[in-house]
């Protein structure tokens, strides 16, 4: 049995990271650590549901962010953006 695995945008992502900032993270520019391209939070595309997820780089398709969400914590890792950019809400 086959099972196609689709692609949603970062809008779908946006409620579970969003829990780790204080700011609407949609609006963010992420800089894709692999080839450098910068686009908006929500352009990313996120694989897995909202407890497990990886966002990819909607250009090279690089793991910019992912998340896992346990009874315990909240795991963000990063690595994969080389710049994260919002805002200031001053």
């Amino acid at each position: 049995m086959m099972t196609d695995i689709v692609a949603l945008d970062g809008n779908a992502a946006a409620g579970p990271v969003g829990r780790c900032f204080a700011f609407d993270i949609t609006m963010a520019m992420i800089t894709c650590g692999a080839c450098g391209v910068e686009r908006r939070f929500a352009e990313l595309k996120m694989y897995g549901r909202p407890q497990a997820m990886v966002l990819r780089c909607s250009c090279c398709d690089s793991v910019n962010i992912r998340l896992l969400e346990t009874q315990k914590s909240i795991n963000l890792d990063l690595s994969g953006a080389a710049r994260v950019e919002f805002a200031n809400p001053l």
